[in-house]
C-alpha cells in the first residue's frame, strides 16, 4: 500500500471503534504535496460526517489554518496563544506566535523609536523611516521589533514610499509572486503580490507599509496594541 492508502486504512480502523475523540499526530507529513491536499479535504469531510473531537498535531501552516476550528500554539511545552486561525494570524500576542503562524513568515525589523509629538511616532531602521500617528500605545523605551506580513507591504510610488529596496530574488508561482528585497540597514524583506508581477533581479522598487497591519513587539517579545486596528 502507498503512504496515502496506509493513512486511510489507519483512519478506517479508528472509525469503526466509534471513538469520542481522534488524535492525529502529523498524519500527512510523509505524503507528497498533491496527496496532502486530497487528504486534507477527506479529513474535513470526515469530521463533518461523523462529528466528535479531533486533536490534530502539525507543523504545517496550511494544515493548521485550513483544518482547525481552534489552534493552540505551543512553545517549549507552554501554551503561547489559543484562538481561531484568523484570530491568531491577524492578532498574534507575541513575537514567537507571529513568526510561527504564516508562510512565508512575518517580516521582522529591529527599529528605533522617537516621539515626534504627542500623537506622532517615528520608527527608523537603516534607510527605513515610518511615521505613525496615534498607532501604538504604551511605547516605553526606544528599541522595538516591527513585524509586518508579506501581503501587507505594498508596491507604491516613490513619493508615497516608506523605503526603496533592491530585488534580490523572485518566485513566480503563477497565481502569486514573492519578491525578496534588500536595503541598507534592514534584513531581507519578503513582499507578496497577487498574480504575476514582472520584475528583474537588481531592479529598484518602492515599498510602503500598511499601518493597520503593522505589529510592534517590545524587548520582552510581547505585542504592543495597535490602535489603528480598532
Amino acid at each position: 500500500l502507498s503512504g496515502g492508502q496506509r493513512q486511510r486504512a489507519a483512519i478506517g480502523r479508528a472509525i469503526v471503534r466509534e471513538p469520542k475523540a481522534f488524535l492525529f499526530d502529523e498524519p500527512l507529513s510523509n505524503l507528497d504535496a498533491e496527496l496532502r491536499v486530497v487528504m486534507r479535504k477527506e479529513l474535513l469531510a470526515l469530521h463533518e460526517n461523523i462529528g466528535g473531537t479531533m486533536v490534530y498535531v502539525t507543523h504545517d501552516q496550511v494544515e493548521a489554518m485550513t483544518l482547525a476550528d481552534q489552534i493552540v500554539v505551543l512553545n517549549n511545552g507552554y501554551v503561547a496563544q489559543t484562538g481561531s486561525p484568523l484570530e491568531i494570524y491577524n492578532n498574534p500576542n507575541n513575537i514567537f506566535v507571529a513568526g510561527f503562524i504564516g508562510s512565508p513568515k512575518m517580516n521582522f525589523i529591529e527599529v528605533k523609536c522617537s516621539q515626534q509629538a504627542k500623537i506622532n511616532t517615528l520608527l527608523t531602521a537603516g534607510l527605513l523611516n515610518i511615521e505613525v500617528i496615534n498607532s501604538q500605545s504604551d511605547l516605553k523605551g526606544d528599541s522595538f521589533t516591527l513585524g509586518i506580513r508579506p501581503e501587507n507591504i505594498l508596491i507604491s510610488d516613490k513619493e508615497t514610499a516608506d523605503i526603496t529596496v533592491k530585488v534580490e530574488l523572485t518566485e513566480q508561482l503563477g497565481s502569486e509572486t514573492y519578491l525578496y528585497c534588500k536595503a541598507e540597514g534592514i534584513p531581507m524583506l519578503i513582499v507578496h503580490q497577487s498574480g504575476q508581477y514582472a520584475v528583474s533581479k537588481g531592479e529598484l522598487i518602492h515599498l510602503s507599509f500598511d499601518r493597520k497591519f503593522m505589529h510592534l513587539f517590545g524587548l520582552d517579545g510581547k505585542v504592543i496594541p495597535n490602535k489603528i486596528k480598532q
